[in-house]
């Protein structure tokens, strides 16, 4: 014959579960996943100030993305291509480096 539980056996425990649940460390999975440095004055191309629509950008002053859904965006139209320049993310066209939209603020190079 089984004893019965104390009635109080069953918070307890649950207590002790929900305590542990809380302070568990962070489980995120991590594999993969790669510290990205900040963006530094190499990719900012020697820019202290926002890249202008019309503005032609050297080769060698800016950052082609190269994996687009690391900025959240999905692949460029035909002809164009997302680069950084001066810490903000850009629609180039691809010929000529010349800018075609302004798109927002990458102060990290996350490709």
């Amino acid at each position: 014959m089984m004893t019965p539980l104390h009635p109080l056996a069953a918070v307890a425990a649950g207590t002790m579960l929900g305590l542990a649940a809380l302070t568990a460390p962070n489980t995120t999975p991590t594999r993969g996943l790669q510290a990205v440095p900040a963006c530094t004055t190499e990719c900012l191309g020697g820019h202290a100030t926002m890249p202008m629509v019309g503005d032609s950008v050297p080769e060698d002053q800016l950052h082609r993305v190269s994996a687009p859904g690391r900025y959240g965006l999905s692949q460029a139209p035909d002809g164009d291509s997302y680069a950084v320049v001066g810490g903000h993310l850009v629609r180039i066209d691809a010929d000529d480096g010349r800018i075609l939209s302004v798109l927002r603020p990458a102060p990290r190079i996350l490709d």
